[in-house]
């Protein structure tokens, strides 16, 4: 015991937790997962990672430095799609992770107290989603593993995370917490990005044969995650230009997935980031506008050459637009949609709650998955019924309060992400998805709300300049500027 409290250890003890953040040590768990994904080795690469999360909990008392291989961990086991009957084999693993999981809490525990915007919101969503079904779904269904478990990541488990975060995300650091989490994202979103060049790179011969994308069980989860990480890149062009180009990067990543989705969403997020930053950031708007122009002349000039690669995901896109329209769609979100509408009008109240099954005639679920209405609105309304509607819209307005409360480049890009896995949830699970999609978006409104008070940011507005820089002069006076 005397060791661990010498100054010895304390120093190298200091010295590892720091390195757990620098750019040398993210990078190299890059290469690491790259092995890992290109070997074709998901399931190995999935404990790996997962074990390194573990240790990195219970050396370091930071947050942050499990963010990145957390990340990592996520975008290898999307891979292993229907393989819970492969990873309940290795559930003895999971004794030394909860170990690890449990001395983190042991060593550093801080308190956890009631505060923060979002708290209250998220407990009418977590009564809302516990209500779920009530006096119309079985005890089986609802009692059932999986819907326990979504029922619990969506809704009072998660909002517990959001007070933990609130206790051990701090930004008394000795750097700065939003240009750590920049980093941290677009690190994230090159790796995701490589995972999809390097996929069409391993399968080269048979790009060359159909001269078009590739089919990607993953597309939509990938595409999901990219969606949340792209603005971050023009946020650190703010401090280094060039990292404008990877926004564009994760968009073309996108597209070379297939996703439907995330074409059509993806352009409108990319299309907000350009018109926001070149709103706010003037000093690289300039910039902004000479790359949108060169992507814009560069498609006009291979337009063929696009459409022949693409067409195929724009001929789904329209088969089931028009489909849609015309009532004739056999897309099974369409008719998912359809089939949330009448639970709904049937059960108007409480709805039919997480874990119902009747739909599985529709699209049988894998194991250990919910029975997915795949639009975050109808989700809403048939699992939750009128109380989660009104819930969510309580949320998503505090929610919105708090982003628009203080302008900032970082709030405004936090905005966008979020904006972004709203936009995607409207064709998929997303936002319902507890790992990683809706644990990021909360960990993001903490930091927001820690920021907005504890790190100086410039308030950026078209308007009340005056008002705006006067606030800023006494915001300065009470806040160190962490460099």
């Amino acid at each position: 015991m005397s060791f661990v409290k010498s100054e010895k250890f304390q120093n190298t003890l200091k010295s590892v937790r720091s390195f757990f953040l620098t750019t040398e040590w993210m990078i190299m768990l890059c290469c690491l997962a790259a092995v890992f994904t290109t070997l074709g080795l998901h399931v190995y690469g999935t404990l790996v990672f997962g074990f390194i999360v573990a240790l990195i909990f219970l050396i370091s008392d930071d947050f942050m430095a499990t963010l990145l291989p957390f990340l990592l961990t996520y975008m290898i086991a999307i891979h292993c799609y229907d393989s819970y009957s492969t990873f309940i084999r290795y559930k003895m693993l999971a004794i030394p992770l909860i170990l690890c999981l449990l001395l983190h809490f042991v060593f550093y525990w801080r308190p956890i107290k009631i505060q923060g915007s979002q708290f209250w919101p998220m407990m009418f969503v977590s009564l809302s989603i516990i209500l779920g079904g009530f006096g119309f779904i079985t005890a089986q269904e609802y009692w059932a593993p999986t819907s326990l478990y979504h029922m619990a990541g969506l809704g009072f488990g998660m909002a517990f995370m959001y007070l933990l975060f609130f206790a051990n995300i701090d930004v008394n650091k000795d750097y700065s917490l939003i240009n750590m989490v920049t980093k941290i994202m677009v690190i994230a979103g090159a790796f995701g990005s490589f995972i999809i060049f390097s996929f069409y790179i391993i399968n080269i011969n048979k790009v060359l044969d159909i001269k078009g994308v590739l089919f990607m069980q993953w597309r939509n989860n990938l595409s999901t995650f990219l969606m949340m990480v792209m603005p971050f890149p023009f946020l650190l062009a703010n401090r280094k230009s060039y990292a404008t180009i990877l926004g564009f990067v994760y968009f073309f990543a996108i597209l070379l997935t297939g996703s439907r989705g995330g074409m059509v969403f993806g352009a409108v997020e990319l299309a907000m980031c350009i018109i926001m930053y070149t709103l706010y950031d003037k000093s690289r708007r300039i910039a902004y506008l000479f790359i949108c122009g060169c992507i814009l002349f560069a498609v006009m000039v291979f337009f063929r050459q696009f459409v022949e690669i693409f067409g195929y995901t724009i001929n789904r896109l329209f088969t089931a637009v028009s489909g849609f329209l015309m009532g004739e769609s056999t897309e099974v979100r369409a008719i998912h949609c359809a089939r949330g509408i009448n639970d709904f009008l049937n059960h108007p109240l409480f709805g039919t709650g997480l874990g119902y099954m009747g739909n599985r005639d529709v699209h049988e679920s894998k194991e250990f998955a919910l029975c997915w209405y795949h639009c975050e609105p109808i989700q809403i309304a048939a699992s939750f019924g009128t109380v989660g509607i009104i819930a969510y819209v309580v949320q998503f307005i505090r929610r919105n309060m708090l982003l628009w409360r203080k302008v900032t480049l970082f709030n405004i890009t936090v905005f966008i992400s979020y904006a972004g896995l709203e936009m995607m949830s409207l064709v998929n699970p997303g936002i319902f998805c507890p790992l990683p999609y809706l644990f990021l978006i909360t960990m993001f409104f903490v930091i927001v709300e820690k920021c907005d008070t504890g790190e100086y940011q410039e308030r950026i507005s078209i308007f009340k300049r005056r008002r705006l820089r006067r606030d800023d002069q006494n915001q300065n006076s009470k806040i160190v500027k962490i460099r």
